[in-house]
């Protein structure tokens, strides 16, 4: 029979005690990795991830706008889910059925147009707006959110890149059209018809940009911010659609050219 001496009785222990620590550590670390699980992404959104991006651009570059959009500065958020197209008429209308509230003012007979189910829907003033994102359990995005998933972390000018491209979008026309009817125009995490189409609300009120010397006598809390341009662009007014463009419209109107999509805060556990 082979004798055992202390030394390898000592070695055995250690070695014994070593892997006992490995496993737990593992298993704390795995622990502390489960503990932080992110919901599925919901239905018809897109996922934002964490992290900063570049909001805004600076008077020396990108296209010609009023300077509210100066200077570019860094913005870090959390992650969001953002609609992947605009609210379309018929979402719209199992809302106002299942709420009783009134429908857009430009339907007819309770109901939108002919052949516009998959339209955007427009002549829905901020609060509207507002009470549908919330009876659908969510919210609408905020400015910075909405022109990070525009524009992504490169900050191009376009959902699409640096290039004006008429052809990747709905702009220089009467009306709008379906949603995601440009597939090519999707942004960077694949969110389409971030410009042209309509204009979107966005949360925000008009405010000034940190360190920007532009004096907006329109910046406080009587306007909130629209993004995104819609279908009835000029043709020297390209701008309008780029990613950090601003334009901005009273909560309470209604337009043809308005309409919106929602964002939702990502849930952690």
């Amino acid at each position: 029979m082979k004798m055992v001496s202390k030394t390898d009785m000592r070695t055995h222990s250690l070695l014994a005690v070593g892997m006992i620590g490995l496993f737990l550590f593992t298993s704390l670390k795995l622990s502390k990795t489960a503990a932080v699980t992110v919901a599925p992404t919901p239905e018809g959104m897109v996922l934002v991830p964490a992290g900063p991006f570049l909001m805004g651009h600076d008077a020396d570059e990108g296209l010609v706008s009023k300077g509210d959009a100066t200077p570019s500065h860094q913005v870090t958020l959390a992650a969001f889910y953002i609609d992947k197209t605009e609210v379309t008429n018929e979402a719209y209308k199992q809302y106002c059925d299942a709420t009783g509230y009134p429908v857009p003012p430009y339907w007819q007979g309770g109901t939108y147009p002919a052949g516009e189910a998959k339209f955007p829907v427009r002549f829905v003033n901020w609060w509207e707006a507002q009470a549908y994102a919330q009876w659908q359990g969510k919210r609408l995005p905020t400015e910075a959110e909405w022109e990070k998933a525009a524009r992504g972390t490169d900050g191009r000018t376009y959902p699409w890149g640096n290039e004006w491209n008429s052809n990747l979008l709905v702009w220089g026309v009467p009306g709008p059209a379906e949603v995601g009817s440009h597939p090519d125009g999707a942004s960077p995490y694949g969110v389409l018809d971030m410009a042209g189409n309509v204009w979107e609300w966005t949360s925000s009120w008009y405010q000034a940009y940190p360190g920007t010397s532009s004096t907006q006598t329109e910046f406080g809390t009587l306007y909130k911010v629209v993004r995104g341009g819609s279908f009835g662009g000029w043709p020297d007014r390209e701008f309008d659609c780029a990613t950090y463009h601003r334009t901005i419209t009273r909560p309470q109107s209604r337009s043809e050219w308005v309409g919106f999509r929602c964002a939702k805060s990502v849930d952690t556990k």
